[in-house]
């Protein structure tokens, strides 16, 4: 890790609070070029803090390049944030989950360096540390007060895990001057900022939707207890897909695991299965998930999709030979990498504040097998559906 700029060794979360507050001022035009803030007096009156914690947050806008500051002057907004030169080494800091090794990271990885990063630029990625969520929050905050206190940081594309847990780090980061794009998962409520990744709801309606064309009504959805953007989306898009179809969403099949995934869904598989009325067709809220669900279903003698449908979400096994036996929504992790760092570079190299950009790709359906008619809605010689079965 770098040896942190002056100035920053006595940050605390509310400085870097203030100071992100201070800086979408600028940022929106409230502060102009060229004006100088209010009084020290009055910053802290309207924000709520001491005189005290608005001189640190300045200091940390000095430091972003948003502000100058002159021995007895008022500090004046000079909106003039640090910019890489044609001659010095620029680091990109990359935040992904789980680790390299996984297929998706790997592919967003390969988008990064498909873009045209030029000759200076050094990408650096972080680590998580620990098996405990704990200890993976930590190791993310770790890794962001590094990018912030760091002197050749430019930018950061983050997978962020953290939720309201590291808020005050990306807070931080911001007064630092450094732009932040998140991926796959859109950044914590309170805290707007750029964000590339798949339309989550409006994919897995499709998804949804193809189970209903095949003509199955008794639809389950497994999903778990993370609380992030993209798992919210894909469990609204499933009961958006129920709904327009003129579907009751019924709550006993729409199941979370909350305990460890491969015995949670060992447990809510035997749940589904003992109902009076028990699903034809399982949606998953990911491909790993969705793998565990078929082979629990084979080790109970059921066989897919003969017996019921099992829909993942990502499309994991594309990368295996001969592309895998789950049917499921394929993410573009590389495009989505290669234009989170096109407009990390778009925002180093803009002088002019602009809104947050949200940019969502399409995640296309791939059959490849996992799904058909549900066994009452195929004649007995064949798998064509029965009239009037739909």
């Amino acid at each position: 890790m770098s040896e942190p700029r002056p100035g920053l060794v006595a940050q605390s979360p509310l400085v870097a609070a203030v100071a992100a507050r201070l800086a979408d001022r600028i940022r929106s035009g409230t502060f102009q070029p060229g004006q100088g803030l209010p009084s020290e007096r009055k910053l802290a009156n309207d924000l709520g803090v001491s005189r005290g914690v608005v001189r640190a947050a300045i200091q940390q806008l000095a430091f972003g390049g948003l502000i100058s500051i002159r021995p007895n002057c008022r500090p004046v907004v000079v909106l003039n944030e640090r910019t890489p030169t044609p001659l010095s080494r620029t680091t990109i800091g990359i935040w992904l989950w789980p680790n390299t090794g996984d297929y998706a990271t790997t592919a967003i990885l390969r988008g990064i360096q498909g873009a045209n990063l030029g000759e200076n630029v050094r990408l650096v990625i972080g680590n998580l540390q620990g098996q405990e969520w704990d200890a993976v929050y930590d190791s993310e905050a770790r890794f962001l007060r590094s990018m912030a206190e760091g002197p050749d940081g430019v930018g950061v594309i983050i997978w962020y895990l953290g939720a309201e847990k590291n808020l005050s780090e990306l807070q931080l980061l911001r007064a630092s001057g450094v732009p932040i794009v998140f991926v796959d998962r859109r950044s914590p409520a309170g805290f707007e900022a750029d964000y590339v990744g798949t339309n989550n709801e409006s994919a897995a309606m499709r998804g949804v939707d193809h189970l209903i064309s095949l003509g199955h009504r008794r639809i389950a959805m497994l999903s778990n207890v993370d609380s992030a953007s993209s798992v919210l989306d894909r469990e609204a898009g499933y009961r958006q897909a129920l709904l327009r179809a003129s579907i009751p969403v019924r709550e006993d099949y729409a199941q979370r695991i909350t305990e460890d995934e491969p015995k949670g869904v060992e447990r809510l598989v035997d749940s589904l299965l003992s109902l009076e009325q028990p699903p034809t067709a399982i949606f998953c809220i990911n491909d790993n998930m969705a793998l565990l669900v078929h082979e629990a279903l084979e080790r109970r003698g059921l066989a897919v999709p003969d017996d019921i449908s099992v829909l993942g979400f990502d499309g994991l096994l594309r990368w295996v030979p001969g592309g895998g036996h789950l049917t499921s929504l394929y993410q573009d992790f590389e495009r989505i990498g290669k234009v989170a760092t096109e407009l990390v570079f778009e925002r180093i190299s803009s002088h002019t504040p602009a809104a947050y950009k949200h940019l969502f790709f399409d995640a296309p359906l791939v059959d490849c097998g996992s799904t058909a008619p549900p066994p009452q809605c195929r004649e007995p010689d064949d798998s064509a559906l029965v009239s009037g079965c739909i």
